[in-house]
């Protein structure tokens, strides 16, 4: 049982790899998780996770809060 719902999780977790052409900062990465997309963020700096929220269409960091935009975000976690 613990062996099928291992395998149910993994095949659920799609991650999309963008290409590096862009400026910085930078979406490099995108797992989606079902209602919640992790996107791996490439900052001036070294990089950050932020989430989505599909459900609530919010954006959140793991230092500064939440906001309704990406770009904002993605501001206060690579400053």
């Amino acid at each position: 049982m613990d062996m099928a719902f291992a395998v149910l999780m993994i095949s659920s977790t799609v991650t999309t790899y963008l290409p590096g052409g862009t400026p910085l900062p930078r979406v490099e990465a995108i797992i989606d998780r079902g209602p919640i997309l992790e996107m791996i963020i490439r900052c001036e700096k070294g990089s950050t996770i932020i989430s989505y929220s599909k459900l609530e269409r919010i954006y959140c960091g793991p230092r500064i809060g939440c906001a309704s935009s990406r770009d904002a975000v993605i501001d206060r976690q690579c400053s």
